[in-house]
């Protein structure tokens, strides 16, 4: 991450809402992520149960296209996508600063020229750039104004990755069952978002969702 972009996100440490919105109608989880357990977001036994090589398959980013992760925390998977594709351009957008602040601290981010970390707060000035828009572990926690604020992200023939814990799976690890949705149920409100679900994969705790505009 060059150093110009390492600089390019509100440092003001202001939290607004879920990903920068008020409204929590639609959230399935009852509070937001606390940045004090920041630590579980780069747990490397995430990439175990959530293989990178899988959610970027699906993925599936064009050459030298933009991609915007969404809700990205501490920038695991954002980091790693940036690694891979160096003729990506991956915003890693959060509406927490403290996530932020992590995300830029790490080695790794620093040397990834292609990746730029960026308050929410500044989202206007991605609107209908994104080719891909990746949301992982997110959709239970935004409200329908944020989620209508990721679509707004893509351009018309972008596509949105949702991949998010799995209602209908027992597990281990992640939130309680009654915090997250099914795959069933997260179709049926990404379509409400006006877009299209064009393909669904199972993995082991987790559904992803890709969607384009309806």
């Amino acid at each position: 991450m060059d150093n110009r972009k390492h600089g390019e996100h509100d440092r003001g440490g202001h939290r607004h809402g879920a990903h920068g919105h008020d409204d929590r109608h639609g959230a399935r989880q009852p509070e937001r992520f606390d940045p004090a357990r920041a630590a579980l977001l780069d747990n490397p036994a995430r990439f175990e149960h959530l293989p990178p090589d899988e959610v970027f398959a699906m993925l599936a980013a064009p050459a030298k296209s933009r991609v915007v992760d969404f809700g990205a925390g501490t920038g695991m998977y954002a980091i790693e996508l940036a690694r891979r594709r160096p003729d990506l351009d991956v915003i890693a957008l959060d509406e927490q600063q403290p996530m932020l602040d992590l995300l830029c601290a790490k080695p790794a981010a620093r040397e990834l020229r292609n990746l730029t970390a960026m308050h929410v707060e500044r989202s206007a000035q991605l609107r209908a750039t994104a080719d891909r828009v990746l949301a992982v572990n997110v959709l239970h926690e935004v409200g329908d104004e944020a989620l209508a604020a990721m679509v707004a992200l893509l351009k018309p023939d972008g596509a949105l990755l949702v991949v998010d814990w799995n209602a209908a799976v027992e597990r281990p690890v992640g939130p309680p069952r009654d915090h997250v949705y099914t795959a069933a149920e997260a179709r049926e409100r990404i379509e409400r978002a006006g877009l299209r679900a064009v393909q669904e994969q199972t993995l082991k705790y987790h559904y992803a969702i890709l969607a384009r505009r309806a």
